[in-house]
Order: C-alpha cells, then structure tokens, then sequence
C-alpha cells in the first residue's frame, strides 16, 4: 500500500519568518517521501534581517512528492511598515487575501521595507535571498556527504503559480527594483500588480510579465506594454486590455479607482487574469539562452526564450476546474487492487509489497451525473514522473487545461514504487473507470506517461496494447519488452508517439541532436508492431533528427518561445501510426505545451471494439 497523501493536514497560521524556520523542519519531515532526504534549515537565510517578512499558510497546504508545487503564492510589497503579527494580518484580511488564498491553497509572503521611508536597493537584494530560498522545493544540497533538502520551501509552498502585488511605495518599489531585476525574481511572476505608484524613465521592464495596473503612471503602462509587445486593444467595465495578438497571455490591463478599493481591484485582477497564469522552469542554465539563434534547417528562426515560460493553467476551486468544470477527485482504495503487489526494491520510491491504491479522478459534469450519453468522453490514463505528484503533472503538462477544454475525463495514478507492475494493475484501473462511469468511451481510451510514467506507459501498452486506442510516452527511451509482447501485436496495432526535447537526458542524444538509443529502439520496435519496415541503420545526415525516413514533418513556435517539430510515420494504408514530438531547448522537466501536443495526436483514433481495429479520422 503506498498510502500516498499530497497534503500538510496544517491548521491556518501567521507567522514571521524566525517563526518559519523554528517550525519548518519538523513539520515538512513528516510529509509524504520526505524521509529519503534529511530536512535542513536553508543556510541562505540565517542572516536574513529580523522582523520584515510575515508568512500566511492557508490550512491544509499541498506538501509531499513535489506536491508543494500546487500551492499558489501571492507575494505582498505594502505601503508601510507594521507594528507586529496582529497589524500586519489583519491588513490583508482587510485586503481580502487571505480569502482568496484560503480558497486556492498556498501562502502569502508579506515583505515589509527595512526602512521606514520605503523600500530600496537592499530590499532588492533581500528579495532576491527569499524567494530562491521559498520557491525551490526539492532543491537539495550536500551536507556531510548527505543530500538534504531545505525545509522553508515546502513550508511555505509555492513555486510556478506565484503573483506579485504592491500597493503605493510597494507598487514604486516593483516599478523601480522588481520590474528591472534578473529572471530569478521578475521572470518567476505569473502575475504583477500595482496599486498606485511611481516608475522610473530610466527603468527597463526586463522581461514580459501579465501587469494589471491600478491608478499608475504612463511610464510604468508603456514600458509595461513595451514589454509584453501588445498591439492589440480593448475596452470592457472601466477596464482597458492592451494584448499581444500572437500570444494573448502576455498582457497589461489599467483601471482608475477614486474609491480607494484596493482589495477589491487585487481580487478582481487575479479572478479575471493571474488566476489562468503559471510560469514553468524548463531551461536549465542561461548559457543556453545565446545558443537560441540559427534557423531549423533554413525555415523557421528561433525565438528568444525565458528561463520560466509563461503558459495558461486551469485553477481548481473547492475541487473543480474553473476551465471546463471537471470534477477533481482524489481517491483511495485499500482493497480493490491489493492483489497485485510489487516485489521490486531497485525502482526509486519503491518497497516490496506496495499496490495501487491511490488516484485522481478527473471527470465532467455530465460524466459524474449520467447524463452524458453512454460511451460519449474519451478517457486518459496519465502517468506521473518519478518525485512528482499526479495532480502537479497534469496541471503542469497542461493536460487539466486540455481536458477541460476538450470535454474528456482522466485517471491518474500514483505509481511510484510500482512501476514494474503499472502492466498488470493500470490496464485494470481503466477498467474499472469504463465500468463505473458508462458514459467514458472504451473505444477512446488514450495513454501517456512524462519519464517514470514514461516507462509504466511503456508497460500497460506491452500487457494490454488492445485497450488502448493510441500512446504518447513522453521523455522516456524503450528499454525492454517482455516476450509476450510481440505475439500480442501481431494481431493489432496501436499508434504511438514519443514526445521529448533536444536537452532531455532521458531520450535524446544532446551532443548529437537526435534520439538516443532508448528512443530509436522506440521507433525500430513500434514501427514493427505496426507493420511498418524498420530501417537498418539510421542515417541522420540525410533525415536530420529523426534519421529515417518518414511521411510528414511540421514545425512550428509553440507559447511564441519554444520550436516544435514533429514527424509521423504512415503505414501501408498511409495512416500515421508513429511519430516523434521534439521541442528545442527543454530540459527534463515537465512542460504546459505537452497537453495539447499529445492531444492533438489521440484525437484522430479509436479502437473499435467490434474489430478490435484503429480507426483513424483526420
């Protein structure tokens, strides 16, 4: 039984950031997985000044397996300083945050300046120590040969959904400092807003950032607009939205208010715009960012990229998806599959005698109430990395987004520690969705995996490719097969597309910028299944990248930052049953545009279940 749980179980608190550190260890050591890694106070912050940083923690926070990065973070630059704990809550009570906050689940960080006059270069500065010590769970260091993990980080939660406000000197201190600074702190917020305020001719907005701007300056609006290259214009409520055509997330909207509502401004700028925001971490180092230059093969120039990529999300309010309504659910189940057991101890996270018996369900509406039509939504089994958590891999793959744009339900298991078994007990957790749900459609069942999930893709399609309508392993090379599989696939087939990236260590060859062995075992082994020659040997000076022929190629700029491109394989009835997905310059990590490049490839198949044959429609 892996009795996994994804949340802190913690009372609400306020506390100072002393109080922080006295509290963060013990209770981030108890949490899911955390005790494979010693928790350890984070040495950067033991010289932090006393008495300017106060920390709320709604009650029952996303903790454990890289779970912290569910948690939603507001960061809070006042326009004053407070006396103590009691002033400084009850000005964002006041402000209604911490309503809003309580609802999405997270933490507010309240930075206060260290000078009554206002804030200035060594706030900056101590902005710069606290959020590379807040925002970066999981990030280890070595402490007498041990990996330890700074315990304040998933304390206080936090990492891609992370919005920034200031009201007056708050608001002229991100103006001047914040707007300016480097990636590690501009580049981090999925949202900006400033009541108010003062900004600088000489200042530079040094990377786009969405702003909704409250009674400011026209300096800070143009240079805003500047940065987020808008050129697109519209006007609704009192309310002027100034866009990138292109790409629409990059936005400033600017109001007036003579009524002094500040709280009410901030709660409708993140109800109506950062609440659809996140920023993602794909780019490992910056040394990367000058590489971005030369043009695929003489077609498409590379765009310039940003350390954290700035992409749509689908929030979750009191358990259901603000896009597309769908019902989140998390289950567990000590019975059900507790026949099947894993016996392996070398897969990472895993103790022999673990079984499923924890998922999430994600489903509509109409799925859950029976009035969706018998056999009518699509249905995707979604496997989850190793060290991550099933909910933070659909919500930053983008598949939630996907799912509640295109009306289908998903199951995602956590798996760690059973990987080696995900063929026996997976295939089953699918049917017993189909079962309970009649509306799911058994002729659209689709399946994907990022890295571990990957390889327990790999296995359910192995053991049971006939309930699958198509697979989309992502970030994971071929290993191996059992020998059972072939004789399975001589009487079927299943399309199959490996999505990865030019810098992910899994599957790809980085100094020679093709797959690597894992991934074209993938295409020699699936091409075969599906009746399609494999090649002899791969020839990558005359079919660059993919280095074998194949019937299509299309490439494209997804997010206006990251080049796509993709290759599929036809068979014999000129069907295409095998494709490679490769984005530029990602790292091995998850990434929002994964969603719908897998999408976009299930959506053409079913399996029919009177032939037991793919179906393909364009």
């Amino acid at each position: 039984m892996l009795n996994y749980w994804n949340r802190q179980d913690n009372p609400a608190t306020f506390e100072t950031l002393d109080e922080v550190r006295k509290h963060a260890v013990a209770a981030t050591s108890k949490l899911a997985s955390n005790e494979r890694f010693p928790q350890i106070l984070n040495p950067a912050l033991e010289d932090f000044p006393k008495g300017l940083v106060y920390v709320y923690r709604s009650p029952n926070l996303y903790g454990g397996e890289t779970g912290a990065r569910n948690n939603t973070s507001f960061i809070v630059f006042p326009d004053k300083r407070f006396e103590g704990k009691r002033e400084a809550r009850a000005y964002l009570k006041k402000l209604g945050l911490i309503k809003l906050i309580d609802e999405a689940v997270g933490t507010i960080i309240l930075i206060q300046p260290e000078k009554e006059e206002g804030y200035g270069e060594s706030d900056l500065q101590h902005c710069y120590t606290l959020v590379n010590a807040l925002f970066s769970q999981k990030a280890w260091v070595e402490v007498d040969g041990k990996r330890c993990v700074p315990a304040e980080a998933e304390y206080c939660g936090g990492y891609g959904k992370t919005y920034m406000f200031g009201v007056g000197k708050g608001a002229t201190f991100m103006n001047n400092y914040v707007a300016g600074s480097r990636d590690e702190l501009i580049g981090r917020a999925a949202g900006y807003f400033t009541y108010g305020g003062e900004m600088c001719d000489a200042v530079k907005v040094s990377q786009y950032v969405p702003a909704f701007i409250v009674n400011g300056c026209g300096v800070a609006v143009q240079k805003f607009r500047r940065a987020n290259r808008t050129n697109a214009y519209s006007l609704c409520g009192g309310v002027s939205h100034f866009y990138n055509q292109a790409l629409p997330l990059r936005q400033v909207r600017t109001a007036r208010d003579e009524k002094g509502d500040v709280g009410g401004w901030m709660e409708k700028a993140y109800r109506s715009m950062f609440i659809f925001l996140q920023r993602s971490a794909n780019v490992m180092t910056r040394y990367l960012e000058p590489k971005v230059t030369d043009s695929y093969q003489g077609y498409v120039s590379a765009p310039p990229i940003a350390r954290f990529a700035l992409s749509a999300r689908n929030p979750i309010l009191n358990g259901r998806t603000v896009v597309g309504d769908l019902e989140v659910i998390l289950k567990h189940d000590k019975d059900r599959f507790s026949d099947v057991k894993s016996d392996a101890s070398a897969m990472p996270f895993s103790t022999p005698g673990d079984y499923l018996d924890c998922w999430y369900e994600v489903l509509p509406q109409a799925v859950l109430n029976n009035t969706a039509p018998a056999h009518s939504v699509p249905l995707l089994l979604a496997n989850h990395g190793g060290g991550d958590d099933h909910l933070m891999f659909l919500d930053e793959t983008g598949l939630l987004l996907t799912a509640g744009e295109q009306g289908f339900a998903i199951v995602a298991p956590m798996h760690s520690g059973i990987t080696f078994i995900a063929g026996e007990v997976l295939p089953r957790l699918v049917e017993y969705m189909l079962e309970t749900y009649p509306a799911l459609d058994p002729e659209r069942v689709w399946v994907t995996g990022y890295s571990m999930g990957g390889m327990a893709t790999y296995n359910c399609i192995a053991s049971r490719p006939d309930l699958f309508a198509a697979a989309c392993p992502m970030a994971m090379p071929l290993q191996q097969l059992p020998d059972t599989t072939a004789a399975l696939y001589e009487k079927l087939d299943l399309p199959a597309m490996l999505i990865t990236s030019s810098y992910d260590f899994a599957a790809w060859d980085v100094e020679h910028n093709h797959l690597n062995d894992g991934g074209n075992f993938f295409l020699q082994t699936y091409c075969a299944f599906n009746g399609i020659a494999p090649v002899k040997s791969f020839d990558y000076e005359a079919w660059p990248v993919i280095g074998r022929p194949f019937d299509s190629f299309r490439l494209t700029t997804v997010n206006g930052e990251w080049r796509n491109g993709e290759w599929l394989i036809n068979n014999k009835q000129g069907v295409p049953m095998i494709g490679l997905n490769v984005t530029e310059y990602l790292q091995h990590s998850l990434w929002p545009g994964y969603g719908d490049i897998a999408y976009n490839f299930f959506r053409h198949y079913r399996r029919s279940k009177e032939t037991g044959e793919i179906v393909y429609t364009k």
